[in-house]
């Protein structure tokens, strides 16, 4: 080849690789979002099928699960003072939040109470915290609308950076727990790709596996996603997931081998109303504890409870309530409550009496009392607190023992059990929940003040 048509050779493929970065460029779309606060209204339908995974009388058990549930909010986004990195939050208004739930043969129909219909999405904790300023939510109402790719989050699933068709990018582990309602992510390859951009319209798809866990056990999940970014408002529009997961029997958990789907649609709305900021203005939205605490009936309605939400309901039949407390997804200790006969004001039994019962139903795995004192509260409430030591099965063990008499002879016992090694964990967690019930008023007796005053010992 002649030199000259060499050089020209050279100068032409110089002038189309130039030519060629500038066509790349073109093709790059920024995907990020503006990050102003607005109002979205938000529809979502999740669909779950498969089966529950239990352990009854020391077998295996699977029951059919499936669900259906219709969860529609209009959400504004808040800016947050002072906030740290990957901190946000949101209020909603629920206008719809009902499902339809079968296991095995039982079916139930949770719904949302009418004053709780106003919430907060916090992701300042480890996890997205929902709750509302009105008063605590109870268990089966935080779990119906706690559902996975909460919306508050869908922003974070978008690239930092330009990026072109077909280019692709991780998500986070910390992240991939919360949209999943996971305490922890170990392992995971899930990532996005811009697919498609038409107009002002992206299309994204995400896809992978991770490990996971939850209450104490693991989980496997295959994850599947489509999601909509509009370049002109710059905010996600739509979401599509598919979910996969295997879970394991927990402590505090059924297991679950289900696939889920859910469908989520997001449009601009006006935010007058209960989210304007007249309204808001007049709000504590913060995440206190009285407000993520969790209130609980007891099955008989004789009394009532309230509960962080490291404590898990595990049965509630008759007149007893049982508890577990994890602590990082440790089993740290058990409660149950339970109410007793009535009796005449101020006649319950004496300290001394109480702690010979103790002694009396513990037998031969008591060894000795380490704590008796009595207390009286200022809503007259009478509280004896004995925690005995013992041993079962050469695990050395500690019971603490509540009794609670309110002024009309009503009368509830907390019996927490832990292990000694772990009594420092609990610390003042039994204390604090046994101070919490409220005794059903009686028809002709004065109506109960919500508890939580201060105890003054003797």
């Amino acid at each position: 080849m002649p030199r000259s048509y060499f050089t020209l050779f050279c100068r032409f493929a110089i002038v189309f690789s130039f030519m060629v970065g500038r066509a790349r460029a073109a093709t790059t779309y920024d995907l990020r979002p503006d990050g102003s606060p607005k109002t979205v209204r938000v529809q979502a339908q999740l669909d779950v099928g498969g089966d529950v995974k239990l352990v009854e009388e020391g077998k295996n058990r699977t029951l059919k699960l499936s669900v259906s549930a219709q969860i529609h909010y209009d959400e504004r986004r808040l800016l947050v003072r002072n906030a740290e990195p990957g901190t946000s939050r949101s209020v909603r208004l629920y206008r719809q939040a009902r499902a339809e739930i079968k296991i095995g043969e039982e079916g139930v129909r949770p719904m949302l109470r009418e004053s709780r219909r106003l919430m907060v999405s916090d992701e300042a904790e480890q996890r997205v915290a929902l709750f509302s300023p009105a008063g605590p939510l109870t268990r089966e109402e935080l779990d119906l609308i706690d559902i996975p790719a909460n919306s508050l989050l869908l922003d974070r699933l978008l690239p930092s950076q330009p990026v072109e068709i077909g280019q692709r990018w991780r998500h986070d582990d910390a992240l991939l727990a919360k949209l999943l309602g996971l305490d922890a992510v170990s392992q995971s390859d899930v990532q996005s790709e811009l697919k498609e951009v038409a107009g002002n319209r992206a299309k994204i798809e995400l896809a992978g596996r991770l490990l996971g866990a939850i209450g104490g056990v693991s989980t496997e999940i295959e994850i599947k996603a489509k999601y909509r970014f509009d370049l002109n408002r710059r905010q996600v529009t739509g979401l599509g997931l598919l979910v996969k997961e295997n879970r394991g029997i927990g402590l505090v958990n059924t297991g679950l081998d289900v696939v889920a789907k859910l469908q989520l649609a997001l449009a601009p709305t006006a935010d007058d109303g209960e989210l304007s900021d007249t309204a808001l203005a007049q709000l504590p939205l913060e995440p206190r504890p009285e407000f993520l605490a969790l209130e609980c009936d007891s099955p008989a309605k004789k009394f009532r409870i309230f509960h962080n939400r490291d404590w898990h309901l595990m049965a509630d039949a008759g007149d007893l309530l049982a508890l577990r407390y994890l602590d990082r997804g440790e089993l740290v200790a058990q409660c149950n409550i339970s109410s007793l006969a009535d009796v005449e004001p101020g006649k319950q039994p004496s300290l001394a009496e109480f702690q010979h019962d103790l002694e009396h139903s513990l037998g031969k795995t008591f060894e000795r009392f380490l704590a008796a004192t009595e207390a009286t509260n200022s809503l007259g409430q009478h509280i004896y607190r004995v925690v005995a030591e013992g041993r079962v099965s050469d695990l050395a063990i500690q019971w603490h023992y509540y009794l609670i008499a309110n002024r009309d002879g009503q009368l509830a016992v907390f019996a927490f059990t832990v292990e000694s090694a772990l009594a420092e964990r609990l610390g003042d967690a039994d204390e604090a929940l046994a101070a919490t019930i409220e005794f059903a008023a009686r028809p002709t007796a004065r109506k109960p003040t919500p508890a939580g005053a201060r105890v003054s010992r003797r």
